[in-house]
């Protein structure tokens, strides 16, 4: 099948808040003929600052961009009866020339009474949709806290604030009394593809594409925030009887800081390769920067490749789960005021021992030291405090780090003893198989992973760390 392309989409929430009018009456008592008019603010300036190049959006999502907002189509109801706008055609309501909020319309002048927006979007001049307010139990109903319909509380002479959130843009605030105010709360999304095949372990040796399903949480296990639950891929066939499946892709929230994604991939049975044992075969954590390796240029990203019982994945980011072997894993997080991270995936089986690392933020084009670091006399290997630095130079050397995770137990080399070299982009795929008969190894949930080499005022300094982590034993958890 030919390399999946798809134009990742940028994502970022905002907070709607609506209010109503206020008057000297009581508060909450309607006097008869009295109306509160609403109008809709949004902030036109440096609205998109410090947000990355428009990229292709994904689903229903507008595409994102950096036109400035001229009008607002929406719709309001009230006790199931339309009042301004229908979802099908809904009402436009003009922004004021060279103001942050709507014109006042006589359409909007309403009697105080309980309302619901069924409908929200914004639209640049040319009347193309650049955000939208999702519906709750749609798929991107699940990227909002609140989501359409949403019910207004609309009284006389009270200023009430309720929460609306709407896709894409960024972070600013309208304050104009007695007018819907926006809070514009920047959230992001990154998006991750997933393709792959499956070779039944009785067959010819051919690959099928694969019947899959994926459920992805916040966090490091299935113990986070649920993200998505067994997430189908289509598959299906072509009118000259080829079988095809198409990837699968997830938009996933890029908050401030480190986030990582627990993902567990289930293989499904399918009309072309007959029953399977449905069991999940690929599982385990990524985090935003393992993501972000897999974009291509501006626009573009790859998918992860599973190859269940054909060969290597591309890149083997998951750990396969097995009966027969024992799987280690740790994410080697920044130190030394890097960005630098890793995951290392370690499979033990009798004597062979399968290491899978992957690298993303390290110095592109330069080669890394990796060891597994640890003690013989059963010490525990961590990670250093930055109050390892003794000299207080700002930086832990490999030598004030030493107290911590250990000597170098096991170097994470090719059999040609070279490192792995990371690419343009700071990634790089490290995977060898290694003998460990007679090899005096601790345990290795004793172990550290250490990943070393960054540029210090000009010069490459290989030996100094840029991320550790410490290796867990995934069978026992």
């Amino acid at each position: 099948m030919k390399n999946f392309k798809s134009s990742l989409s940028m994502v970022a929430i905002f907070a709607l808040l609506l209010t109503s009018c206020s008057k000297d009456n009581d508060p909450g008592i309607a006097q008869d003929g009295e109306k509160t008019t609403l109008s809709f603010g949004a902030l036109l300036n440096d609205l998109v600052t410090n947000r990355a190049a428009s990229k292709q959006s994904i689903g229903d999502l507008p595409e994102c961009s950096n036109d400035a907002p001229a009008f607002v189509e929406i719709a309001l109801s009230l006790d199931g009866t339309s009042v301004v706008g229908t979802t099908s055609d809904p009402f436009r309501i003009d922004l004021v020339a060279g103001q942050i909020f709507t014109e006042e319309v006589p359409e909007l002048e309403l009697v105080p009474d309980n309302y619901t927006l069924e409908y929200f979007t914004v639209h640049n001049a040319d009347g193309e949709v650049i955000w939208i307010a999702p519906r709750s139990g749609s798929a991107l109903g699940e990227f909002v806290d609140t989501a359409l319909p949403l019910n207004i509380d609309l009284r006389a002479g009270v200023k009430k604030y309720v929460d609306v959130e709407v896709l894409c843009f960024d972070n600013r605030d309208v304050n104009q009394y007695g007018y819907l105010f926006f809070e514009i709360d920047t959230n992001e999304a990154i998006e991750f593809c997933i393709f792959g095949n499956y070779c039944p372990p009785a067959g010819d040796g051919r690959h099928y594409p694969a019947s899959y399903s994926v459920s992805v949480w916040s966090g490091t296990s299935a113990a986070g925030a649920v993200l998505y639950t067994d997430v189908q891929n289509t598959t299906g066939y072509y009118d000259n009887g080829d079988f095809y499946a198409e990837p699968v892709c997830f938009a996933l929230p890029d908050t401030e800081g480190a986030d990582n994604y627990y993902f567990e991939i289930t293989l499904r049975s399918s009309d072309e390769y007959g029953e399977v044992n449905e069991r999940v075969i690929r599982r385990g954590t990524i985090t935003d920067d393992i993501v972000r390796g897999f974009f291509d240029g501006e626009d573009n990203l790859d998918y992860y490749h599973f190859r269940e019982g054909c060969g290597e994945d591309g890149p083997p980011i998951f750990e396969v789960p097995g009966s027969d072997s024992v799987l280690y894993k740790t994410c080697a997080y920044p130190i030394n005021g890097t960005t630098s991270v890793a995951l290392a995936v370690f499979e033990l089986m009798d004597n062979q021992l399968k290491a899978t690392v992957v690298a993303a933020n390290v110095t592109p084009g330069r080669t890394h030291l990796q060891h597994l670091h640890g003690f013989t006399n059963g010490t525990n290997s961590t990670c250093p405090p930055m109050s390892a630095d003794e000299n207080n130079d700002g930086l832990i050397s490999i030598s004030e780090g030493a107290p911590f995770y250990g000597p170098v137990q096991l170097p994470l080399n090719y059999a040609d003893n070279s490192f792995p070299t990371a690419d343009a982009n700071g990634w790089y795929t490290y995977q060898r198989t290694f003998d460990v008969t007679g090899l005096t190894l601790p345990s290795l949930e004793d172990l550290s992973l250490v990943v070393h080499g960054r540029m210090v005022n000009g010069n490459y300094e290989a030996t100094l760390p840029v991320a550790c982590g410490e290796v867990a034993n995934l069978n026992s958890h």
